[in-house]
């Protein structure tokens, strides 16, 4: 096994394969909506808080 391999299984093991799992059961349009959840999500976060995704500000 060379570094690199050694690298990538230090990581797998904190993976949390079952979350991987579910998502592959999702079809493309489900993961699609859940990804503008999400976004929504941050929006509303970001309106609460006072944050902006602007860059410069």
């Amino acid at each position: 096994m060379n570094s690199i391999d050694a690298i990538i299984e230090i990581y797998k093991r904190d993976v949390d394969q079952s979350l991987i799992d579910e998502c592959l059961k999702r079809t493309v349009e489900q993961r699609i909506l859940a990804l503008q959840e999400f976004e929504a999500f941050c929006e509303q976060l970001r309106a609460a808080t006072g944050k902006s995704n602007d860059p410069i500000r």
